[in-house]
């Protein structure tokens, strides 16, 4: 975060509001991410030239570039009066409203705020510390910087910015910039630590920990879809494990549950449905009769509990299942999980800790719960 407003300088109306500019930083970003997770077809703008330029710019082979539409937009948002093109303020100039001192936002916002999202812009944390930004003002066909093009195009951007003096279309703007380093973080592949060796209280508590920030399913799906990996890699009860994209139909994938552990020959070994919320007996008919059209014979679900008035009806439903031949469990998931990973002992708990962190970035989950788990990896 910011460290407080720079001091007033001589010449100086008023000084740029540091905390402010990280606040929005952080406020724009949430919006973006929890309305980019819902929706992955999401556009801030409509024009698809200006969308294909911001996208060319975050992801240009230069630090510098990378980092100029998120400091030198977010500079203007936080103060619609300064210009976007602008890099440095005139020393003693009292009537230069417009500048502003664009590298150090760039060092104490954007480059820290980049730092905790896994470094999407680069590793700099000082980005407008090298020749192409020590200029008064960014201006077209700058022939001294090496890819005049692409500096075109960073101008071009901000030339629509300026001269429509818009705070809509700045916002907008912003927020294309900020989704396009979404859609970037989100290809990254996470770097998790992995311990030497867990003990089975700490494997369960960081599952634990994991799982109590709600997900829509991603996190529950990730952590169950580790430790029935780990199972078939320390058991050698089936080969691998097929899992549904989160939020897919089970027509759509075809599958008869949220996870199937097959063998080599392609026999489904058993299904597990894994489940957030309290299983109701419609889940289960729901299963089973998938579980029939497929001669799936096992049937697990991982649910923290059973609606109490249908706990009767539920169980009973079991006992008519077993008599047409499918075996049907429903376990809490970490009571089960602490008998299995006691069983197969620390080699078992150090391939489920790794599994998980494999299948978040294996199913492109959100960014926000791949940090939170390398962050959790990181305390121990």
């Amino acid at each position: 975060m910011a460290r407080g407003n720079m001091p007033k300088k001589s010449g100086d109306v008023r000084p740029f509001d540091f905390d402010r500019a990280a606040q929005l930083l952080e406020t724009h970003w949430q919006t973006v991410a929890a309305e980019a997770n819902g929706k992955p077809e999401l556009e801030y703008v409509a024009d698809a030239a200006l969308r294909e330029a911001i996208r060319a710019s975050v992801g240009h082979k230069q630090v510098t570039y990378r980092f100029c539409l998120p400091v030198q937009i977010l500079g203007k948002l936080t103060d619609l009066t300064l210009d976007a093109l602008r890099l440095q303020k005139r020393k003693g100039d009292k009537n230069d409203v417009t500048g502003w001192d664009a590298r150090s936002l760039a060092s104490k916002v954007v480059a820290r705020f980049n730092q905790r999202q896994e470094n999407i812009l680069g590793t700099s944390a000082d980005p407008y510390v090298g020749n192409p930004m020590r200029i008064p003002r960014m201006v077209r066909d700058d022939k001294s910087k090496k890819d005049v093009d692409g500096w075109n195009t960073l101008v071009g951007v901000l030339e629509q910015v300026e001269s429509r003096g818009d705070p809509g279309f700045t916002q907008a703007v912003f927020r294309q910039v900020l989704l396009e380093m979404f859609r970037l973080q989100k290809s990254l592949r996470f770097v998790y630590p992995l311990p030497p060796r867990i003990s089975l209280e700490t494997s369960l508590a960081l599952a634990r920990q994991f799982l109590e920030e709600k997900s829509g399913g991603d996190r529950g799906l990730a952590v169950c879809g580790a430790l029935f990996d780990a199972i078939g890699i320390h058991f050698r009860l089936y080969a691998r494990v097929e899992r549904a994209r989160i939020n897919a139909s089970d027509e759509a994938t075809g599958q008869a549950a949220d996870l199937e552990c097959v063998t080599d020959a392609g026999k489904i070994v058993l299904a597990v449905e894994v489940k957030e919320r309290t299983l109701t007996l419609t889940d289960v008919e729901g299963t089973l009769r998938k579980g029939r059209q497929r001669k799936i014979q096992d049937i697990f679900f991982a649910a923290p509990g059973v609606i109490a008035d249908e706990k009767a009806a539920l169980e009973e439903r079991v006992a008519q299942a077993f008599a047409g031949g499918q075996n049907l469990y429903v376990f809490d998931f970490f009571d089960f999980s602490r008998s299995v990973l006691a069983l197969g002992g620390e080699p078992m708990r150090i391939t489920f800790v790794q599994k998980v962190g494999e299948h978040l970035d294996l199913w492109n989950t959100q960014p926000a719960h791949r940090q939170a788990w390398k962050k959790l990896l990181e305390t121990l």
